[in-house]
């Protein structure tokens, strides 16, 4: 056995015990990460997906809403169901014939109270225009210059069902439940007139009493 001292002195042993202390006691007190459990990132997953569902669903809603809000709101309406140009007084004679207008789908004619026949104006005086739409089942009304009924010429006569009307619109005949519809005529300063086919009143027996008088109507 060899009696030489130890080269390491006791301070040199004593730090060296204390190093060795020091790291046991650092690698005891660190913490190990915290795992993630499958049923955390299944719920997670699950939350997602109905985030993305449901608020797909609101954004289709929302496309939807404005689109037929978009679809419904009113802008300036031409044609049928809106103002519709009709010419000027002076394109209708007193007691001519009732004129077609296509596009507001109305008659329009410069009643007499002087026609006193069984199909004449019925005392009217001045325009009046009648939508064509027969209030029956909607067929098309024509003038029949020609038509005769009961011995008189010069009928509104639906094609349809027989249903007849005087000038003035006055149902005489047929299956009609009433007499022809009227629309609402303006008529400027300057004698221009415009038919509101989106004013719509049903016929009755006062549609004579409808037609409007304009200082500058032929007489």
């Amino acid at each position: 056995m060899s009696n030489e001292p130890s080269s390491q002195s006791p301070t040199d042993a004593w730090k060296a015990a204390l190093a060795s202390r020091k790291t046991e006691v650092a690698d005891a007190e660190t913490l190990p990460l915290t795992a993630v459990s499958p049923i955390d990132r299944d719920l997670s997953r699950r939350n997602f997906i109905r985030a993305s569902f449901w608020g797909g669903l609101g954004i289709t809603l929302l496309g939807s809403v404005g689109l037929l809000l978009d679809f419904l709101y009113p802008r300036n309406v031409k044609g049928f169901g809106g103002p519709v140009p009709a010419g000027n007084v002076k394109d209708f004679p007193k007691g001519g014939e009732p004129k077609a207008n296509s596009e507001g789908q109305f008659w329009m004619a410069n009643l007499s109270p002087d026609e006193t026949r069984p199909g004449g104006s019925g005392g009217a005086d001045g325009l009046l225009a009648l939508w064509r739409k027969c209030p029956h089942l909607g067929c098309t009304v024509p003038w029949r210059e020609s038509f005769s009924y009961e011995g008189d010429a010069g009928w509104y006569r639906c094609p349809c069902h027989g249903s007849t009307y005087t000038k003035a619109g006055i149902r005489v005949f047929g299956p009609a439940p009433r007499s022809m519809d009227t629309m609402a005529i303006e008529i400027d300063a300057a004698g221009n007139i415009t038919v509101q086919t989106g004013s719509v009143t049903p016929g009755g027996a006062n549609n004579p009493e409808r037609a409007v008088q304009h200082p500058l109507l032929p007489a």
